[in-house]
């Protein structure tokens, strides 16, 4: 997967060693949305500064950590995209 291939995406930070160190980090995303049977979902990856795809290396509490602020950017892009 690449960055540009995501339908969202929002900078963050990432840390390996509980937060002892962080490393900047472009959060892409494509959503999904609830129907039928099926729940939202929200595909998410991570990229390094270089472009390169870090999500498998990524310690599950910080995945589930970016995917909770996924949901959170999604939230304010569909409370934008109304606004107008």
């Amino acid at each position: 997967m690449k960055i540009n291939q995501m339908d969202y995406t929002f900078e963050n930070v990432v840390s390996f060693d509980n937060g002892e160190t962080v490393q900047d980090v472009t959060v892409g995303y494509d959503y999904l949305p609830e129907e039928d049977q099926y729940a939202e979902v929200y595909d998410l990856f991570v990229f390094d500064a270089t472009g390169a795809d870090i999500t498998y290396d990524i310690p599950q509490a910080e995945y589930k950590r970016l995917v909770e602020e996924a949901k959170a950017d999604h939230r304010q892009v569909v409370a934008d995209a109304n606004a107008y």
